[in-house]
């Protein structure tokens, strides 16, 4: 077998008494399927003839043959035999940037129009992203938390203000044309304030009437909280000044930002152009044809179905389990029928390599070492599977030597 460096994985590795598995960074880009439904069979000495295959305690690492860029990792635990496929990932380095300042800013459509225009994604109606650069808007005003805290007042009832206050304010009883616009909206709170909604259409009727909403509707005061990723200051800045323009606001704000730098995993490829569904049931199928795993092509197709990155690990692996109306079926374990979640992060971090190669089987193979050792893992309170090794997770890609 072939011994060209192809990938360094890096496996985590986490030893706890209380759990036998861990939550690790590559399981968002892997998928990992327990091949335990009654009936489905294996012969991992198999192997003994396969070229460009490691062994490494107990676990077969070798390149996907859906795409040569992922990885694939074969191993027999207690509960079945895994088999995971998975994107390699990187720990790169970044820095972010914080900073908060108050404002008095009302959200409306208009301005949410205005913002999508110049760019920005509205990850909802209070937070705000662009370019690496997240602003979320939080009311600072206490004086309501439901429409329920609001009330009118008045004597044409053309004033909202908390239900407590409201009793008790007195105004001249003189009707002015504008208030007929009130029966476009209610008084309600907004950002923590008690006022006159902001809609489309009560707007433009305060406007024909020559009444700037900004009059009648309280913008209240927002915290605006600031988060940049990999940015310098005065990119952030200008960032800033350009969403608060959209609310209509013209106004260099100085901001006083906190540093902070760490190390995040990263896929060294898309997920997106690479199909989960497509790589599993290509592997399963190449395990199939090796005549490693016996299993039913229709067993096949529904696990190729759920696959997808991020079903990995203890908590989401897919397996024959039992379901939440007592039937059994192909699902992802944290979908079962009561099941047994951890919380345990994995960090530590070895090395192994495998070969440059795509695995395929012949005659003139050299049987992978400890190929033998593909015994069922023991219960001992280590996390992971009884091989170690199976937790793997920050995975590299080299180039070929």
């Amino acid at each position: 077998m072939k011994r060209v460096l192809g990938f360094v994985i890096l496996l985590m590795l986490t030893v706890t008494p209380l759990v036998r598995a861990c939550i690790t960074p590559a399981d968002s880009y892997a998928v990992e399927v327990v091949l335990n439904k009654p009936g489905i069979s294996y012969d991992l000495s198999r192997f003994n003839a396969a070229h460009n295959v490691l062994s490494k305690n107990g676990a077969f690492i070798f390149r996907s043959h859906y795409d040569g860029r992922l990885y694939v990792i074969v191993w027999n635990e207690s509960d079945g035999l895994h088999v995971r496929v998975g994107i390699p990932i990187e720990w790169r380095t970044y820095s972010i940037s914080r900073a908060a300042f108050n404002a008095s800013l009302l959200v409306t459509k208009d301005a949410i129009e205005r913002l999508k225009a110049d760019g920005w994604k509205t990850l909802d109606n209070a937070t705000f992203a662009r370019n690496g650069i997240t602003i979320a808007l939080v009311p600072v005003g206490g004086e309501c938390t439901f429409d329920a805290d609001c009330a009118t007042g008045g004597c044409s009832g053309e004033v909202c203000a908390p239900k407590k206050e409201a009793m008790e304010i007195v105004t001249p009883c003189v009707y002015r044309e504008w208030y007929d616009c009130l029966s476009l909206t209610n008084c309600g709170c907004v950002n923590g304030i008690c006022t006159w909604k902001p809609n489309d259409a009560f707007e433009s009727c305060l406007r024909e009437h020559g009444v700037e909403p900004s009059r009648v509707i309280r913008a209240g005061t927002i915290r605006v909280e600031v988060v940049a990723v990999n940015k310098d200051r005065e990119e952030v800045e200008g960032a800033v000044k350009d969403f608060l323009g959209a609310f209509g606001i013209s106004c260099d704000t100085v901001l006083t930002f906190v540093e902070d730098t760490g190390r995040e995993p990263v896929p060294r490829v898309d997920p997106g152009t690479v199909n989960a569904s497509t790589a599993v049931r290509t592997e399963l199928e190449w395990l199939k044809e090796g005549d490693i795993v016996r299993i039913d092509e229709n067993d096949i197709a529904r696990i190729a179905v759920l696959a997808r990155w991020g079903f990995a690990g203890h908590n989401s692996k897919i397996g024959w389990y039992e379901t939440k109306d007592g039937t059994q079926a192909w699902i992802p374990y944290h979908r079962s029928r009561n099941p047994e979640l951890v919380r345990c992060f994995s960090r530590v971090s070895a090395t192994y390599d495998i070969p440059n190669g795509t695995a395929y089987f012949g005659p003139t193979a050299t049987a992978p070492p400890s190929a033998s050792e593909t015994a069922r893992g023991e219960s001992g309170g280590v996390c992971g599977p009884g091989a170690v090794v199976l937790l793997t997770l920050l995975v590299a890609l080299t180039r070929r030597r």
